[in-house]
């Protein structure tokens, strides 16, 4: 089963074409690694895929549904890079972050169920923050707060996991470890994964397909 289908995408800014004739697939069980020069388009890509940027030609479907349709997002786990995520103007402790995004699901007092809390101390626990969870968010190193976005992200669930450029502003020592705990969710939670990098030698190891994005289409690269 394809999760994400994209055939023929077309997108650019006034004659400028950044996607031409784009098209590649994920399939269900895929940790899908998309790599290319800055500027070839890769943030684009997501863009259009999260309804951010309208493409100008072709098709996506997301889980089975055409694109212009689809709506369950909170089906789509988003991970933008730890430095956008970071931008947090408030005082939040990482648990109270992760947890805000199932807010659309808070009880009639506007308040998480006790059953999304144990979720909650599931996945910190699964994925080796539990001893994190009332630390200030903020205070945070790039790859712990990369970590409490994956939480939040998994809280609700997703087929599809889409990850920016996630090893950005994480120490060398640390990105290794963060990779590893992908696979797990990839293989022990049969959670599908697209994950955008510039880092594709430091990926390869881990992920099950690569894909090349060079002036505006992608082209298979063997593992």
């Amino acid at each position: 089963m394809n999760l994400l289908e994209i055939n023929n995408l077309k997108f650019g800014y006034d004659e400028n074409l950044i996607l031409d004739d784009l098209s590649f697939n994920l399939k269900k069980g895929d940790f899908l690694a998309i790599s290319g020069e800055n500027g070839t388009g890769k943030s684009t890509l997501l863009k259009i895929i999260l309804k951010y940027l309208k493409k100008d030609g072709g098709s996506i479907k997301i889980l089975g549904e055409d694109l212009e349709d689809f709506s369950s997002y909170e089906k789509i786990g988003y991970v933008p890079q730890a430095s956008d995520g970071s931008r947090i103007s408030f005082p939040v402790t990482s648990k109270e972050y992760a947890i805000l995004g199932l807010y659309k699901k808070f009880n009639f007092l506007n308040r998480p169920s006790k059953k999304a809390w144990e979720k909650l101390d599931f996945t910190f626990k699964d994925l080796g923050i539990e001893n994190f969870k009332d630390k200030p968010f903020n205070q945070l190193s790039g790859g712990l707060q990369q970590r409490v976005m994956i939480a939040r992200a998994l809280l609700a669930n997703p087929k599809l996991l889409i990850l920016d450029e996630p090893t950005v502003g994480i120490d060398d020592r640390h990105k290794r470890d963060f990779l590893k705990v992908l696979v797990h969710l990839n293989k022990y939670h049969g959670i599908s994964i697209l994950i955008i990098t510039h880092e594709m030698d430091l990926i390869k190891p881990y992920v099950t397909r690569r894909l090349f994005l060079k002036e505006g289409r992608i082209s298979d690269v063997s593992l």
